[in-house]
Formats: C-alpha cells, structure tokens, sequence
C-alpha cells in the first residue's frame, strides 16, 4: 500500500534513491514498433523540448478516453470476482488514473534532452534496439530527481484513489487498480512511435509499481541506517536484481506447477507471466521494507491480508503461494555471502511463519467474519 512517505536528504536514502530510479529504463521487448532500428535523429527529435511538446498535445486527446477503454477491459477481466468494484468506482479508479497520466505528462514535458542523446548523434545515425551499446549508453531512462518529483506529484492521487477504493475489507481493488494502470499505459503508449515510446515508457512503468510495490518506504527507511551498514549494503546489492530474481522464481515456479491454472490462466501465459513477476517483486519489496525498518509489520498488516483476500478469488492455490517464499529464499541465498543472508534471517523466517498454513488462517478468517455478522 502507498503510505505518504518523504526521502529526507540522507547519504543513504540517496543510494538506494539512485538504485530506485535505474529501475526505470524502457522494456525494449514490449514496444509495440517491429523495427529493430531507427534513425537516432527521430530520438533527439523528439526528446527535444519540441518534440516532448507534440507528444503532450497528442496524448492530452487520448488518455482520458484510453484510461476508460482500460477501465472496460479490467472491468471484463475482473468479472469472475463479485463485487471487486462497483461501476461507479470503476469509473472513479479510471478518471484517477488519467489525472496521475496528466500529470506525468506535465512533469515529462518540463525535461531536457538526455545528454547522452545529444553525444550519441554525432558518432551515429542509426540506433540498432539490440545494441548492447544502445542498451548501455543511450537508452533514456530516470534521473534520481525525476524519480522524487513524479513521487511527489503523483502521490496525492494515488493516496486519494487508495482512501476511496482500497477499503480494509476489500484489499483486492489493489489488484484491480495496477491492472487499470497496465492496460492504462500499454493503451496509451501504443498509440506513439517507437522514439516516443522508448521516452515515455519508463514513466508509466514507475507509475505502474508506485501504485503496488513500495520501493519509495525502503528507500525512505535506509535513513535509520549508517552507510557502512551491512544491511544497507546488502539491500544496495539484491535492489537492482530484484527483476531478475523475480523472473528466476517464476520460472521455477513454472516447473513445479505446469498445470496450476488461476481463473487468469496457466503460469505460462503472457498476462499471468507479468503479473506474477510483478507480484514476485512486491513481495521483495516488503521484505526488503521489513529488515530496514527492523519490524514485520508491513507484512503482517498488508501483505499477507492483500494475499488471503486476493488469491482465493482468483483460483492461485495456498500451496503456489507458500511455495514461493522457500524459492524466494533460494534464490537470494544464491546471490549473497553466507554472513549476508543471516542478516536477512530473522526476517526471511517471519515471513514464512506468517505465510504457512494459509489454508488454515483463511477458513479461520471466514468462520470469525461469519460469527460478527
């Protein structure tokens, strides 16, 4: 859940800050372009202050109208959970949406060209998408600075859209909002070309985790730790892999259950992949929230009550869930010194103590829900 967080000006907030931002760099294999190469003039053009201006003009006709088409297709997706929303905070969660678009619009027309960019013209003309140069140099992606302004921005929509849709007795509109901001953004950006798509779309991939993950509360936490600390260290090192942890326990998760089926679909299927690496990174989100703050309470007071009321919904079965964690595990301690994952051990241990018996916990929850009625 997005809680009203500010990053104080600290040596250590400020690393895992930097470490947020890289995060936000263009998913090449989503665009919707077939090309594998363009004139890197078509970049310069439009990241220029001309160019982001056309962009803006352009979207600001579409996206209220791609922000409701995305509420229809999430409405349709959704249909198998009674009552998740009504029409009426459908409505609302969808006009929200367009207002946090409208304003990362505002705040992307107000940037300058990548200097980077502006280097990368006078030693070529043509930008191959596979280039690991590309990739490494000149693929646009956040400024720390930009990062804490789009937080700053964005978050008064975001905490009023929680306040009225996200009530403590139905967590799953969580579930139902980062989908409107998928189908939101993936509408928006296909309506542009492949230059303004690789500028746009690491905003809309921060809007998209500001709304479930909450890496601006573990950057916000790091300030109760000295830089020297070897819990700050170990964060800084498994923050910028959590991706690709993420998609290493979901394939194993893949392995061991070829034949798990969620009212979405298989494991196997595009949506349901993205969802569940999604999913995969918030719960290192919360882990990693957890050990810096020094308290299991972000789990125990919002994860683990989103996941009993989210997955049974959903058809994901408590033995998918619970088997996760051990393979979450596995996969960090494969990354860190055997002194590193002790630090993590006080917390990786609550974490499965409060996810076993999931089974169990939720048919108690529904026999005291049945007995206060």
């Amino acid at each position: 859940m997005l809680r009203n967080t500010t990053l104080v000006n600290n040596t250590s907030v400020d690393r895992l800050a930097k470490l947020w931002a890289e995060r936000y760099v263009p998913d090449l294999s989503t665009l919707s372009s077939s090309t594998d190469s363009f004139a890197l003039s078509e970049l310069v053009e439009a990241a220029s202050p001309e160019g982001r201006a056309q962009t803006v003009a352009k979207l600001q006709r579409m996206v209220e109208i791609n922000c409701k088409c995305a509420g229809i297709q999430t409405n349709v997706i959704f249909s198998y959970i009674p009552n998740v929303v009504s029409l009426t905070e459908s409505q609302g969660i969808a006009r929200g949406a367009s207002q946090v678009y409208q304003k990362v619009l505002e705040i992307y027309q107000q940037q300058v060209t990548p200097p980077p960019l502006l280097k990368a013209i006078s030693d070529r003309e043509i930008v191959n998408l596979s280039s690991d140069d590309f990739k490494a140099e000149v693929i646009p992606r956040l400024s720390v600075s930009e990062v804490k302004h789009l937080a700053t921005a964005i978050e008064p929509i975001l905490l009023q859209l929680q306040a009225q849709h996200l009530s403590a007795t139905e967590r799953r509109t969580v579930g139902f909002m980062s989908t409107q901001f998928h189908l939101s953004a993936k509408l928006v950006l296909n309506r542009l070309t492949t230059a303004e798509q690789l500028l746009l779309s690491p905003y809309f991939k921060f809007v998209e985790e500001q709304v479930c993950i909450p890496w601006q509360r573990v950057c916000a936490a790091a300030a109760k730790h000295q830089l020297n600390s070897p819990l700050l260290s170990l964060i800084q090192k498994l923050l910028p892999a959590s991706q690709e942890i993420a998609k290493q326990v979901y394939n194993r998760a893949a392995q061991l259950y070829p034949n798990h089926r969620s009212r979405r679909g298989g494991l196997s299927e595009p949506g349901v992949r993205t969802s569940s690496i999604r999913d995969i990174e918030m719960f290192q989100g919360y882990l990693w929230l957890c050990a810096l703050e020094g308290s299991m309470s972000a789990v125990e007071d919002e994860l683990l009550p989103l996941c009993m009321m989210v997955f049974p919904s959903i058809d994901v079965t408590w033995e998918l869930v619970e088997q996760l964690l051990p393979l979450l595990i596995a996969e960090i301690q494969e990354r860190v010194l055997p002194s590193q994952m002790r630090l993590l051990l006080p917390y990786t241990q609550a974490m499965q103590q409060l996810f076993s018996n999931l089974e169990t916990k939720a048919a108690d929850k529904v026999r005291s829900s049945i007995l206060s009625v």
